[in-house]
């Protein structure tokens, strides 16, 4: 008799927080390395040799991602990185600029808010909840909030209908 094997399936909503986290990943890579290194290269890297916590062994997570999200993620960055990180600074306190963001940070912000403001099939409040749960896996609770602050303030300029909608409701 043959045993079972039982695999799990991963569903759209964890391929697309799974790919949201390699965007940070491959984008804080590809900073480390001084954009020195091909962000091809650094993405492949990635999905190819990921580990989620210490107790995994190294596997492949492309079956486990959503490739055309994390590409749309990837070039959106790559094509409009600038004015989002002018948008950005726009809701940085007196005194603080991205350069003195954290790498983590300053990635979790530029996707957030290139989601927020291009891809439109997603909710707001889905964005928003997505990246800070990704930044509670990195940062305490005050970076956390200085997080979910920036993004609402982003969903306020990107989506301000949406947001009055939500903060209504």
């Amino acid at each position: 008799m043959q045993k079972k094997i039982k695999t799990k399936k991963v569903n759209s909503n964890q391929k697309r927080s799974l790919s949201r986290l390699m965007a940070i990943q491959i984008f804080y890579q590809h900073n480390f390395f001084g954009n020195e290194k091909n962000l091809d290269e650094i993405k492949n890297d990635v999905i190819e040799n990921y580990l989620i916590d210490s107790d995994e062994n190294l596997s492949s997570y492309r079956e486990k991602i959503d490739s055309e999200f994390l590409e749309n993620l990837l070039s959106g960055i790559a094509f409009d990185g600038i004015k989002i990180d002018t948008e950005i600074s726009e809701f940085l306190k007196d005194g603080w600029t991205l350069a003195k963001l954290d790498d983590v940070t300053l990635q979790i912000l530029r996707l957030g808010a290139f989601e927020l403001k291009s891809m439109l099939d997603a909710p707001l409040k889905v964005i928003i909840n997505e990246y800070v749960d990704i930044a509670a896996s990195f940062f305490d609770s005050k970076k956390i909030t200085f997080i979910n602050a920036t993004l609402e303030n982003l969903a306020k300029k990107f989506r301000n209908e949406e947001f009055k909608k939500i903060k209504n409701d």
